[in-house]
């Protein structure tokens, strides 16, 4: 655990030369200037009790979000630049957990999408318990791991409210995600859950375009490119060896990255994409970067931010990969 500020100057560096050598590829100064620019731009926007609005107001997955885009650069609560920024945030997420498991904020402007936003919350708390071992958050993990468990769908996927369904791509591949964290991290989850989930994304890969559809194969047209960068990371997260699960989908992330001009849910694709890129390392990640960290450092704006909560710590996330901060993300 990080003790003091030249401690985390100095494993933040060790740790990125520890990430050259596993891809290949640095973090150019100007990646650097424009991660540090994030994060200070998503601080000042921090509420007093800890929070982040986002477009639904107050919100625990854009919120745990924020955490982690803190944390790619090695802040941890009460440790580093932003340790209590950290703090402060993870302490307000705590308290919005309910004894049935579920983590959400009752007081929303607009109500959100609560599987969403617990997943990342999830997510977030078992990145956060697999380095500190607080009690508190410890407690708060295991209720909500036990309630992703309960509400799996039939056909192995999960929905938008706490009940078992099977949603689409992109709220199952955040329930795996947090559930493969939570795993790593020391907490049980039964192998029998990934798989199932596994399978049913599998079931939505459309292999002639090589992209996963968002709700089956036939829909994995262009504005759903973000849910196929989702479908091809869970794969990379779960260790999936078929390459047409795998190299393909990848592949194909690099030349929506370079082709596609739209941006819509940019941030999101390019979170996932970048992910996926990662774990592949070598010439692949380089590719990806040569692509990617253009059209991210262009649409910057002047503040730091690249525009609402969310869309800054997916982009400050993609960025700070080869930091090797949150375990997750490596390899």
């Amino acid at each position: 655990m990080l003790k003091s500020t030249p401690i985390l100057i100095l494993l933040l560096f060790c740790v990125t030369l520890h990430a050259n050598e596993d891809t290949g590829v640095t973090i150019s100064p100007e990646v650097e200037r424009a991660v540090e620019r994030g994060l200070a731009a998503l601080a000042k926007e921090q509420k007093v009790d800890g929070s982040w609005d986002g477009s639904y107001g107050r919100n625990v997955g854009e919120t745990s979000l924020c955490i982690m885009a803190f944390m790619s650069t090695g802040n941890l609560p009460g440790e580093g630049q932003y340790g209590e920024t950290v703090a402060r945030a993870l302490n307000w997420v705590i308290k919005q957990a309910k004894p049935s498991g579920l983590i959400e904020y009752d007081k929303q402007t607009k109500r959100a999408a609560v599987m969403y936003g617990h997943a990342l919350s999830t997510l977030m708390l078992s990145e956060v318990w697999g380095q500190t071992r607080r009690q508190d958050v410890g407690k708060v993990l295991r209720n909500a791991v036990k309630l992703i468990l309960q509400v799996q769908g039939p056909a192995g996927g999960w929905g938008y409210k706490t009940k078992p369904e099977d949603g689409d791509t992109s709220v199952c591949v955040m329930q795996m995600f947090a559930l493969k964290s939570a795993h790593e991290a020391g907490i049980h989850v039964p192998s029998a859950v990934i798989t199932k989930a596994l399978d049913l994304v599998k079931k939505r890969l459309n292999e002639k375009s090589n992209k996963f559809g968002y709700t089956h194969p036939g829909d994995a047209y262009m504005d759903r490119w973000g849910s196929s960068a989702a479908g091809t990371c869970i794969m990379h997260i779960c260790n999936e060896k078929d390459p047409k699960y795998v190299k393909e989908p990848r592949l194909k992330l690099t030349e929506l990255m370079e082709t596609n001009k739209s941006n819509h849910h940019l941030y999101y694709f390019t979170y996932y994409g970048s992910v996926s890129c990662y774990y592949a390392g070598g010439e692949e990640y380089r590719a990806w970067k040569q692509v990617m960290e253009p059209r991210i450092l262009e649409a910057q704006r002047k503040n730091g931010d690249w525009g609402a909560r969310y869309q800054t710590a997916f982009a400050v996330l993609a960025l700070a990969l080869p930091y090797r901060y949150i375990p997750i993300y490596q390899h």
